[in-house]
């Protein structure tokens, strides 16, 4: 049992197939490829320096990375039809490129050279039948997705236009396979023929129309499939399947890089100490060429799926924002300055290809990063626009006032600097001073130390502290910002200086464990200071509280905190906590403890958690919505049928209780996780009168 191959064709086809097909189909499709590449400004050469660094550094991420995203298709899994859709279409794809390559395998080198034939008997049935079920997949994939684009058409949907040639070449490359194989069984029938299921029984259906006429049949479809299949292979780089290639690339580059990191333009601190220039150092990106070719690339990688779009709480609130626009139009004005030979003399603004609005709408969530299968750096991009707009000093007024309000009061609020300690009245709360060797300092941040409402979470946050027995301290008037909003709205130098500042500030108290409740803290804490020397471990309160009640040191339930007062519980996920800072599991374990069963789960939690609308620096400033991004996220904690919203971030606190108290109908109570524990602690006896 074996394939018949070839059936009265030219023998000379077993080696010119080689020299007339395969050969200019590489030397093309190399060709455009390398145009391919080079539209970004970007070499081979920088390719391969890419990626031999990115291996060096992080082997098993690359490696873990590349493998899960391009064979397990990690990340397109994610949409469901999307993931059904490249299922059917790449897997099907790729069982028939190896099954036709096995095939000239055998025919042309173990069969002609050693007289070997490998594709026979029950190893060639089941191989048949494979690659029938594939072919027939294939077609079934076309369909989906032409189903998808065409009848379903999501509004985030995007895609070049040769993807209508992509499903047309697919559908037809599997339908003209199938016409070869039914040729080929009409031509020369064998008795184990019914292991090629859908080619012959196409063959029994076309016998009546092809009669004596098989074998030109099969001529002429072998000769129609393979000029096409050639054809269609060589012309990947200019269609939007050149992603094939494109993606393993950037994936592989990118795969280390750590979600929500930004850039650093320059190293302020080093500059200082070797007593460099100051005046000659630049943050800010006006146009795309003048990034690095590692952006670059990553810019031009977009296939424009639309995935961001569809998760961008910006764009859902209706602001002038989508992030896949916004990459697709810079990745444009990358192609247009590379092909100039020149770069533009005008910024982006000026030229009209985004807008400012569209620059200062981003949240900086990184919901469109972690949906991104080319690993596509939106908000860093926009970050480096706003950078561009602070060095040029077109910056609106009131993001203008929220910086100068860092600089001179230390916090972004624009409060007096001497009311940074307010919240402790009356706390007896420790300070470096009185407790030197604390095992936490316990970092407030400029939330809960001036606004009124996230105070109560430092407050209970001490009760439990002390409760349980645990050694820390403040630094009280000391602390100031740690500059995340400087950094998210694009003042870099700004940013730098209260890093410095507060570097210096842990290095002389020689902290090394540092808690705080601020997710944006953390962030800053955790991702950027150690870029100039900061060494410390810093626990988000959420880690600490389910320590403490796992060992019993804080009871779950109890007085006020009871489950019958939390009533159905579900938690708000900070983006800079869960998704960009993968703490996920100790808020549901202390959720867990505060309402046990009557937990819930939002639909969208966890690392695909909607925003609060805060983030980016956008708390302190109005952006031009039609809806508020808050009001969204309220909606959807309101359809679980909760009576108590949790959250672990101050800014999420403020922002959801601003949103409950707009809807006048929303019953929903907003609680910090702390505020939930520190409610279930027994009330403190006054002390006895002697």
């Amino acid at each position: 049992m074996s394939r018949e191959y070839m059936v009265q064709l030219p023998p000379w086809l077993h080696w010119g197939i080689y020299v007339f097909a395969l050969l200019p189909t590489v030397l093309v499709f190399g060709w455009l490829m390398t145009r391919r590449v080079q539209r970004s400004g970007t070499t081979w050469g920088e390719l391969g320096r890419g990626l031999t660094e990115a291996f060096q550094r992080n082997p098993k991420t690359v490696t873990r990375r590349v493998v899960g995203d391009v064979f397990g298709q990690v990340t397109v899994r994610r949409d469901r039809l999307g993931a059904l859709l490249h299922l059917l279409i790449f897997g099907s794809f790729g069982l028939l490129v190896v099954g036709t390559a096995l095939v000239a395998v055998e025919q042309d080198f173990t069969r002609l050279v050693f007289g070997w034939r490998f594709l026979t008997g029950g190893l060639y049935a089941v191989f048949e039948a494979v690659l029938d079920t594939a072919t027939l997949t294939l077609i079934a994939g076309v369909l989906v997705g032409m189903w998808r684009r065409y009848r379903l058409r999501p509004a985030h949907l995007g895609g070049r236009t040769s993807v209508h040639v992509v499903y047309g070449a697919l559908g037809w490359l599997a339908l003209s396979g199938l016409l070869l194989e039914a040729g080929r069984l009409l031509a020369v029938p064998v008795e184990h023929g019914g292991w090629s299921y859908a080619g012959n029984g196409l063959a029994a259906l076309l016998d009546p129309v092809v009669g004596d006429h098989a074998v030109g049949f099969y001529q002429v479809f072998w000769a129609a499939h393979a000029i096409s299949a050639f054809v269609f292979l060589a012309l990947i780089p200019l269609l939007m399947l050149d992603h094939i290639v494109v993606l393993p690339l950037t994936l592989a580059i990118q795969a280390d890089r750590e979600p929500g990191r930004l850039t650093t333009p320059f190293d302020l601190p080093a500059i200082v100490e070797a007593e460099g220039d100051l005046e000659g150092i630049s943050a800010g990106v006006a146009n795309p060429v003048d990034h690095p070719w590692q952006r670059r690339f990553m810019l031009d990688a977009c296939i424009d799926c639309g995935r961001c779009e569809a998760v961008c709480p910006a764009h859902a609130a209706g602001r002038p924002l989508s992030p896949r626009q916004v990459v697709q139009a810079l990745g444009a004005d990358l192609r247009t300055s590379i092909a100039a030979g020149a770069p533009p003399e005008a910024d982006v603004f000026a030229r009209g290809v985004v807008t400012e609005d569209i620059a200062w709408s981003c949240l900086t969530c990184g919901a469109c990063a972690r949906e991104c299968p080319a690993l596509v750096d939106q908000p860093g991009s926009l970050v480096e626009l706003r950078r561009h707009l602070v060095e040029g000093g077109q910056v609106p007024e009131r993001q203008a006032g929220v910086l100068e309000a860092v600089e001179r009061n230390q916090n972004p609020l624009g409060l007096p600097s001497y009311q940074r300690t307010d919240w402790m009245t009356g706390l007896d709360v420790p300070t470096l001073a009185e407790n030197p060797q604390p095992e936490y300092l316990y970092w407030i941040g400029c939330m809960a130390a001036y606004d009124q409402r996230a105070r109560s979470v430092a407050q209970a946050m001490v009760k439990i502290l002390k409760h349980a027995g645990v050694s820390f301290a403040v630094l009280g008037e000391e602390e100031v910002c740690c500059g995340e909003a400087q950094r998210k709205l694009g003042d870099e130098a700004g940013f730098q200086m209260r890093a410095m500042e507060n570097i210096a500030l842990f290095a002389g108290y020689e902290i090394v464990k540092v808690l705080t409740h601020c997710p944006h803290c953390l962030a800053t804490l955790t991702k950027d200071y150690p870029e100039f020397g900061a060494k410390i471990e810093v626990v988000h309160h959420s880690v600490l509280l389910a320590e403490l009640l796992a060992s019993g040191k804080v009871p779950a339930v109890g007085g006020a905190g009871s489950a019958a007062e939390v009533g159905t519980l579900t938690f708000h996920d900070p983006c800079n906590l869960g998704r960009l800072g993968g703490v996920l599991d100790p808020p549901r374990a202390v959720c867990q403890a505060a309402a046990g069963p009557r937990f819930v789960e939002i639909g969208q939690s966890k690392d695909t958690s909607f925003c609060c609308g805060a983030g980016g620096g956008n708390y302190f400033y109005k952006v031009p919505e039609e809806r508020s991004v808050s009001s969204l996220r309220l909606a959807q904690a309101s359809a679980t049928g909760a009576d108590t919203v949790a959250v672990a971030c101050p800014f999420c606190l403020g922002m959801l209780e601003d949103a409950a108290r707009s809807a006048s109908d929303s019953p929903l109570r907003i609680a910090d996780l702390a505020e939930l524990v520190a409610s279930g602690l027994p009330e403190e006896k006054p002390p006895e009168e002697e």
